[in-house]
């Protein structure tokens, strides 16, 4: 229940953004709003405003519009032909259509800047094990260095160090390392290699490069399930408490993962505790790239209590958290843009696409883990939504503005027949991609 109220209040949240966003340019540009609507179908409630505009709350939330005066959609009186949509120049079409997007950009450089001035509680990056002949190893890290900054950027926590390598790693480089030994600042290189958005399952950043944080007996509950993985096909689920293997009590994380890892091919017989009610599974683990066994389930570390001496936070000032913001998100949309033409080039799986479902289970345990958590949550898919609106495809805001170039190209506006065909084709492809997320969701369920 709390993942679909966390999903309707997220949706509300992006599509009130996006639509603003298209709504706010256009009255700045003179064209007349007819109706703002979040949701779509019978309105459960509605208002005129003092401009004219009927805002509406409907029944469906998976989307919203804002209806413009348009004289392609009905009869326009001449008098308010001058803040028809149509009418205006082509430079003032092009902003309301990008305005939608743009909108979810910013807000998402506005969610990271409340983030990182509130402050990211974590791990302190202290480091717990290297391993022999590996990246770390060859930049002579050493089991107590603690990871102050990597290229640049201060990391206080394991989380900041695994972002700031993550970044690195989509083109792949060298991360010049700020390492604190016993008070003392020393400079490290480590070389990190170029991330495979190929890899359904890719092996975690830290463990590619040979590092493993302080150790920290973690209570052994669920945090992210990776899709298609022995954990996700089991049925583990976000959340689970995990109580037993075979009779024997799985006492932290730790003890959980060096069973995994000892027992690929083995099916594994667990007793979990889910929403208060103890549930029997079997899980089997599968062999991972370094021959051991891997589920494709990470912790939630939100339910252990930290040593104080090992806790940290990463913060920036109001200033300095503009700056991080605006690389944070740019980093997300590189990654959401890359990984868009993988899978249109074939080179990344069309199972990574997911539809109402997963985004409700994704809502759901950012939600339960709390407001900076959440607020992240919202960032990722305001990017996401902001992205795909601008694909090339009629109906969307990427179709729209695809049709202006070619007005702007020819000099003169594609044909009212040409734009009728695009649409019922936009239509189709979208109805396709819908399909394809709703039964990748349902196979994760029923897999």
């Amino acid at each position: 229940m709390s993942s679909l109220i966390y999903f309707i209040v997220a949706l509300a949240i992006l599509i009130t953004v996006h639509e603003f966003g298209h709504f706010w340019v256009a009255r700045r540009c003179g064209v007349k709003v007819l109706k703002f609507s979040i949701g779509f179908g019978k309105p459960i409630w509605q208002r005129r405003g003092k401009d004219g505009t009927d805002y509406v709350l409907a029944l469906i939330p998976l989307g919203g519009y804002v209806k413009m005066l348009d004289e392609r959609e009905g009869k326009v009186d001449e008098s308010e032909l001058d803040s028809a949509f149509n009418r205006k120049s082509l430079a003032a079409r092009t902003a309301v259509v990008a305005a939608g997007p743009l909108a979810n950009i910013i807000f998402a450089i506005a969610a990271y800047w409340l983030i990182f001035v509130i402050g990211v509680a974590g791990l302190r990056s202290i480091v717990g094990d290297v391993k022999m002949d590996s990246p770390a190893a060859y930049a002579n890290l050493q089991v107590g260095d603690e990871i102050a900054a990597v290229n640049g950027h201060k990391t206080p926590t394991w989380t900041s160090v695994h972002n700031a390598l993550m970044t690195i790693a989509h083109e792949g480089g060298t991360a010049n390392i700020r390492v604190d030994t016993a008070g003392v600042e020393t400079e490290r290189s480590i070389e990190v290699p170029k991330l495979d958005l190929g890899v359904e399952n890719p092996r975690p950043i830290l463990t590619l490069l040979g590092i493993s944080p302080i150790r920290i007996d973690l209570k052994p509950v669920i945090g992210r399930v990776v899709q298609d993985m022995p954990a996700d096909k089991a049925g583990l689920k976000t959340g689970d408490i995990l109580l037993e293997h075979d009779g024997r009590v799985i006492t932290n994380w730790t003890d959980w993962v060096e069973l995994i890892r000892a027992s690929s091919g083995k099916s594994l017989p667990i007793l979990l505790e889910r929403d208060g009610n103890q549930l029997a599974l079997t899980l089997t683990p599968i062999k991972s790239d370094d021959n051991f066994g891997q589920i494709g389930a990470s912790v939630d570390a939100s339910h252990t209590t930290f040593p104080e001496d090992l806790k940290a936070e990463l913060r920036y000032g109001p200033l300095d958290a503009i700056g991080r913001a605006v690389a944070t998100t740019w980093q997300f949309t590189s990654l959401t843009v890359k990984s868009i033409a993988g899978m249109l080039a074939g080179d990344i799986s069309s199972k990574n696409i997911g539809g109402p479902i997963s985004i409700a289970q994704f809502a759901g345990a950012s939600g339960d883990r709390g407001f900076i958590s959440f607020l992240g949550f919202l960032a990722v898919i305001s990017i996401s939504l902001g992205i795909l609106n601008l694909l090339p495809i009629p109906v969307l805001d990427g179709g729209h503005l695809v049709l202006f170039f070619i007005e702007w190209v020819k000099g003169s506006p594609v044909s009212e027949q040409a734009q009728i065909q695009g649409q019922k084709i936009g239509f189709l492809l979208l109805m396709s991609l819908m399909f394809l997320a709703f039964f990748n969701d349902l196979s994760r369920l029923f897999g």
